[in-house]
This record gives C-alpha cells, sequence and structure tokens, in this order.
C-alpha cells in the first residue's frame, strides 16, 4: 500500500496479515501490532481512492473466495445451513461492500457549505479525514458478518484496521476460517487480526485505539467502555436487548405469524436485534398463535431436531440456562415446544402464552434478560396503552416491531416508544437498507453504521475556514470606539436567514456596478465572487 501519504509504493509487497492464535505474551504481541498500524496509517497507507478500492476488493475476496470455507465452519460451530449462513453473513458485507465502491468518491469529496457575514469574502469547507487505527472486536452469533461489516466502512473512510475475531472457545472454526482467509488475502499493512479469548480480548483494550467497534453483551460493552475511557478514545458499542412485537387487531395474522416465526428463529434465536417477546391484541392473540405454530411447522417441520434449516445454540451451558427458562416457566403456558437435549445443543422452536397476566408476565424468567434462544415469549393485551406503558418501563431496545393496518395503532406506537430502530410489518429487514442507519439507544447501544453511516462512523468531519486577503473586517481588531461598536452590532445581529441571502446579493450587485464603473476589477471580481461561491 502507498510508503507515502498520497502514493502507492511500486517496491516489495508488505505480505498478508498475520493472524495470532496463541500468543504467548498477548499484550506485547498486541503493543507491536498496534504499532505497527499506526505507523503504516501515519504513512498513508489508505489514504488515497485507489488504495481503499483495492482493499475493500481484497475484503470482497475474503468473502467470495472463502464461502464455501465459511459456511461449512458456521455449520460446525452454530449448525447454520448453507443458505442462511451466505445471505446472513457473507452477502450483507458483500452489499456494503458494493455500496462503498460506488458511492466512496463522493463520500471522500470536501463539502462546501454556507459562511456567515463575518467571514465573507470566505469560502467554507467539510474535509472527511480518517481517524487512524480502528480495532473492531466481532461477536460470536454472526461471526463473519459482525467482523467484517464494521471493517468496510473504516477501511473505506481511510482507516487501517486491527481485528478481534469471535472467542475460540464459541466458534472456533469460523474465527480459524476467517483468519487464514484474511491472512491469504488481505494487506498486512491494513489489516491485522488476532485470535483467543478472554486474555487476548483484555490484552487488545490496553492499547489506545482511534476507535473502538465493539458487538456484544452489556456486560462486556461495559468493560470496552471503561477502557476506552482511560484513553479518551469514541466508542461504538453495539449491544442488544429486549425487541418487542405489536400485533394488533387489524394486522394480518398469516404475514405476521410467518415473519415474526423468521425473524425470532433463525440462528436459533441468538440473534441481538431479533422480536424477543410479543404482545399481541388479546381480540386475535389465539388466532395469531395457531399461525405461529403453523408456520413453524412448515419451516421446520414437526421434528426440527431433523430439520436442515433449523441451527443449534453455541454451546451446552447455552442450552442449560435456556432449559431453565422453559422449566421455570409452567406448562400450561407452553403454547408449543419446549424440548432441550443439552448434549445436542438443541433447543425446540418454544411458544410461551401467559395470556393476560402482564405481572407474571414480567416476572417470568422468560422476561429477566435478552433471551438469545428460540424461546418467544407472548402476552395479550386488552388496551394498546398498556402495552405501549409496558414497553417504556423497560430499557429502550435495539428495535421495536409493529404489525398493524391501523395508522392510528400505528403512529401511537412509533411516537411513544423509543427504540435503536423499527420496522411496521416486519422484522429485523431494516438491516438490509444501508440508507437507514443501525445501531442502539440507551442500554441497546450508541454509535450507528450501515451504507453512508459506517463511512460516518469511523470519519472526522474536520471544519475548513479560507479566507482572502481582500475585505478584512477593520471593526473586529481594537481599540473599539463607537463606529467600530456600531459595526459589528450590524455584522453580528442575530438575523434571519433571507437577509443573509438578501446581504450576499447585493454584494454580488455592489462588485459588477464596479466592474463596470473600473473593467480593471473585473479579473479580481470573479476571482472574489468563484471563492465565497463557489
Amino acid at each position: 500500500m502507498p510508503s507515502s501519504p498520497r502514493g502507492r509504493s511500486r517496491g516489495k509487497s508488505p505480505g498478508k496479515p498475520k493472524a495470532t492464535k496463541k500468543a504467548v505474551n498477548p499484550e506485547a504481541e498486541v503493543a507491536s501490532i498496534v504499532a505497527d498500524l499506526r505507523r503504516n496509517f501515519d504513512n498513508g497507507v489508505n489514504s488515497s481512492y485507489e488504495a481503499r478500492i483495492q482493499n475493500l476488493e481484497a475484503l470482497r475476496n475474503v468473502l467470495v473466495k472463502g464461502k464455501a470455507q465459511l459456511c461449512e465452519a458456521l455449520r460446525k460451530d452454530l449448525g447454520k445451513c448453507e443458505v442462511e449462513s451466505y445471505y446472513t453473513e457473507m452477502n450483507l458485507c458483500e452489499h456494503e461492500i458494493q455500496h462503498m465502491v460506488d458511492h466512496l468518491k463522493s463520500y471522500m469529496a470536501p463539502e462546501a457549505v454556507g459562511t456567515d457575514l463575518l467571514n465573507i469574502g470566505g469560502a467554507s469547507r467539510i474535509y472527511p479525514d480518517p481517524l487512524g487505527v480502528v480495532c473492531v472486536i466481532g461477536a460470536w452469533n454472526y461471526p463473519v458478518q459482525l467482523t467484517l461489516m464494521p471493517c468496510v466502512g473504516a477501511i473505506a473512510a481511510g482507516n487501517v484496521c486491527f481485528i478481534k475475531v469471535p472467542s475460540d472457545k464459541y466458534t472456533n472454526h469460523t474465527s480459524r476460517a476467517l483468519a487464514e482467509l484474511c491472512e491469504e488475502h488481505l494487506d498486512r499493512s491494513v489489516f491485522r487480526l488476532v485470535e483467543g479469548a478472554r486474555e487476548m480480548t483484555q490484552a487488545v483494550l490496553q492499547e489506545r485505539y482511534d476507535k473502538i467497534f465493539f458487538t456484544g453483551g452489556c456486560f462486556v460493552g461495559k468493560m470496552v467502555a471503561e477502557a476506552a475511557a482511560k484513553h479518551l478514545t469514541p466508542t461504538v458499542l453495539e449491544l442488544g436487548g429486549k425487541s418487542p412485537v405489536f400485533v394488533t387487531e387489524s394486522a394480518d395474522l398469516t404475514i405476521a405469524a410467518r415473519r415474526i416465526c423468521w425473524g425470532a428463529f433463525m440462528n436459533c434465536g441468538q440473534t441481538c436485534v431479533r422480536p424477543d417477546y410479543c404482545m399481541v391484541d388479546e381480540k386475535v392473540a389465539s388466532k395469531f398463535f395457531e399461525e405461529v405454530e403453523k408456520s413453524c411447522k412448515q419451516f421446520y417441520t414437526e421434528s426440527p431436531e431433523t430439520s436442515e434449516f433449523f441451527g443449534r445454540v453455541i454451546n451446552e451451558r447455552a442450552a442449560e440456562r435456556l432449559s431453565g427458562i422453559i422449566n421455570d416457566t409452567p406448562k400450561s403456558k407452553i403454547r408449543f415446544g419446549g424440548d432441550v437435549d443439552v448434549k445436542e445443543k438443541f433447543v425446540a422452536p418454544t411458544l410461551l402464552d401467559f395470556g393476560t397476566d402482564f405481572a407474571g408476565f414480567k416476572r417470568s424468567a422468560a422476561m429477566a434478560d435478552e433471551i438469545f434462544g428460540p424461546i418467544l415469549p407472548a402476552v395479550r393485551y386488552t388496551n394498546l396503552q398498556d402495552a405501549i406503558d409496558f414497553v417504556n418501563e423497560n430499557e429502550k431496545p435495539l428495535s421495536c416491531y409493529l404489525f398493524t393496518t391501523n395508522s392510528a395503532d400505528r403512529e401511537a406506537i412509533l411516537t411513544k416508544t423509543t427504540a435503536g430502530s423499527a420496522n411496521v410489518n416486519d422484522v429485523m429487514m431494516h438491516m438490509c437498507n444501508p440508507n437507514l442507519p443501525f445501531g442502539g439507544v440507551g442500554k441497546s447501544g450508541m454509535g450507528r453504521y450501515h451504507g453512508k453511516f459506517s463511512f460516518d462512523c469511523f470519519t472526522h468531519y474536520k471544519s475548513v475556514l479560507f479566507k482572502s486577503n481582500f475585505g478584512d473586517v477593520w471593526a473586529r481588531y481594537p481599540p473599539y470606539d463607537s463606529l467600530k461598536v456600531t459595526a459589528l452590532g450590524v455584522v453580528q445581529s442575530t438575523k434571519p436567514g433571507w437577509v443573509f441571502d438578501l446581504l450576499k446579493f447585493v454584494l454580488i450587485l455592489a462588485v459588477f456596478a464596479a466592474v463596470r464603473t473600473d473593467g480593471r476589477f473585473a479579473g479580481f471580481a470573479h476571482k472574489a465572487i468563484s471563492f465565497m461561491f463557489e
């Protein structure tokens, strides 16, 4: 990559990113890697448009050429079928890369903005500056997407990436496959990657970065934020929470059931933005639950343990935790499912129906924390406002889903609740739209990315004021006599925007009048007006 801030070296290739699996001294290893990356950034290794495009294409190669290897690794780690693996992991990253390739030139260009009256004769621009060394810490539930997707925005914005793949105690096969593919296809001067468990994560967090992007749970998210605060490092925390689903009386129950079933049980329920619990209008609840059960059987058959399209939870410990939620629920409230095989890491798609007992619903083990498994608790409401109040009594969720064809109900839910995002008559599909930012609010996270928002996430927008040597406002300088005070009062008094536009128009007329009076002013006038209004 470029050995100077603006050019690309034509000498020896810098080689490929080494993946550290079990460093003897993680702290020293990480410190050395971060120092190397910082030197490379300072040398402009990824500053030019050409370098960024080349590195984005290298990332694409990891996904395209490594598709079969990654799908097989995901099957071993999470029991995902090939279709789900590709479209929920690699394909989303491929679309993000293509978006950046299509729009990178415009994203990199300085933006012209207006200039105030005091700085008349000048011009204002906003320059997008890369931050520097970015640390990306991936998550095990979508180990490809949640590791590489942030890297796309970081590279497009001109940064260099230090990548911590998910712990090998969780997704050992996928983390190893990512390490091997990155070593094969990526430029070591721009990307560096480490593997490992808790000890490696602790070593990673000791270093100073220019931004940390973390995806995971609140517990580790707090550790990341605390470590970053010691260096005043900005962070993006993509966390999770309990995302609610409203199903109103006017909903299309068949469509709602299919879409909720798909979102709740995809990846065996291990999705941070999944529908975590349902609140259903009591008038349609029984019919809706029948449709959910019907959809579940259509998707995964009567024996989901034999379906190639239904995955497994990450480990036996997760299966035991989910089994505890089911065992804590009275059998009368288990609408369907409830089977668990801890050794096989199998938890059946399960629907819990708490009737209209909001108090019991809230006290249940299913509502104590984010479920992160194929269990969907539901409660029936008789008054929509009660359901809205229930959501607002809890932490702000990562997303909110509502199924309704009633505009009043729709607007009531959207305007009276707060969430990182929302879908009307669908779940999770907002993540596919690069024009919508993805991120949480409150305890569900901070920061946002996807599409242009990914570029913004890893960019500092530098304000630049250009001034010429003419039109100096003498009144700004002391000593301040009455004439200067009056002049400053005229220039700096607050005015509606149209007044400022009018003053600029008058200035242009004055310049043209001067030109007509004396042609010697023509060149000067042209330059001045171009400088101010280009």
